[in-house]
């Protein structure tokens, strides 16, 4: 097996590219920043997508979701018969009719990995796949092409954005805001004498903002559900303020303690609270 890996440079392309190559798989490369692709053995570094992808069995695009259709339809031409093309983008509408369109002598995979490049390999890597055509086929792909995978099939690209955009997109807006009103405060002075729920709250979102500005833009802007729920937080910060500035704590009690009934029929929040503390152990 061959694998080409497309938009290398970038922190999930360089993390596919090792992932494959530390486990013996020959793997070819391409960025267009080509000083970025940096590898040890078993990758080789190609001068176009073509050259890339001509002789690959399996196909990774990697890309800013904005290139990721035409990267696909780019890719398709050169493919050989029988291979795979598997694009990984935080949205998938586009790149999914991107799929739908490809040869049909080759197989579209649509799956978006829900880990970053600092997760490690030992660990179970938990991967959404949306199928394009024949969904055991695609899942029997995920399921030899990344070992230990824990993955979760959703019916549509429209149900994937629509919850990616709150799983992603309105976490990602409400620690960029976090992280600018922090900063712009004694911010050294405030993790000194901070608790637990400060420290793992700024970590949050210092974490999250060693993303690529593209990515962040992609998720809060390029899914066209993100701003709606983004809006919906908005107005509910709003009331809630409201709420804050009132005389009487009652309506703010009453509020506090109907989010609390609605968080309890999912999870049990004192498990959520013992779980909190063993994440702070284990960070020990």
């Amino acid at each position: 097996m061959e694998i080409a890996i497309i938009g290398a440079g970038g922190k999930m392309g360089s993390w596919f590219a090792n992932y494959f190559s530390r486990r013996g798989i020959p793997v070819s490369v391409y960025d267009v920043k080509k000083s970025s692709l940096k590898f040890q053995e078993n990758v080789r570094v190609s001068g176009s997508i073509s050259a890339c992808v001509k002789n690959a069995d399996f196909v990774l695009v990697c890309v800013p979701v904005n290139a990721t259709p035409e990267t696909i339809k780019e890719c398709a031409k050169s493919m050989k018969a029988g291979a795979v093309i598997a694009e990984i983008s935080s949205v998938k509408q586009k790149a999914f009719h991107a799929l739908q369109k490809v040869r049909r002598d080759l197989q579209p995979l649509c799956i978006h990995p829900m880990f970053g490049p600092g997760a490690s390999e030992k660990k179970q890597a938990k991967i959404l796949l949306v199928p394009v055509r024949n969904k055991d086929a695609e899942l029997k792909i995920v399921n030899a092409m990344f070992e230990n995978a824990k993955i979760t099939v959703l019916p549509d690209p429209e149900t994937h954005d629509r919850s990616i955009a709150i799983v992603l997109g309105l976490t990602y807006f409400t620690n960029i805001v976090f992280g600018k009103v922090a900063s712009a405060n004694n911010l050294a002075l405030l993790k000194e004498i901070s608790g637990t729920t400060f420290g793992l709250q700024s970590l949050l979102a210092e974490s999250i903002l060693t993303d690529e500005p593209d990515l962040i833009i992609a998720l809060i802007k390029e899914n066209p559900f993100a701003r709606k729920y983004i809006r919906e937080y908005l107005k509910v910060a709003s009331a809630t303020e409201r709420l804050v500035s009132a005389k009487s704590n009652k309506g703010l009690k009453t509020d506090i303690q109907k989010s609390k009934s609605r968080l309890q029929k999912y999870q049990d929040l004192q498990q959520s609270y013992r779980r909190l503390y063993d994440i702070v152990e284990n960070l020990k």
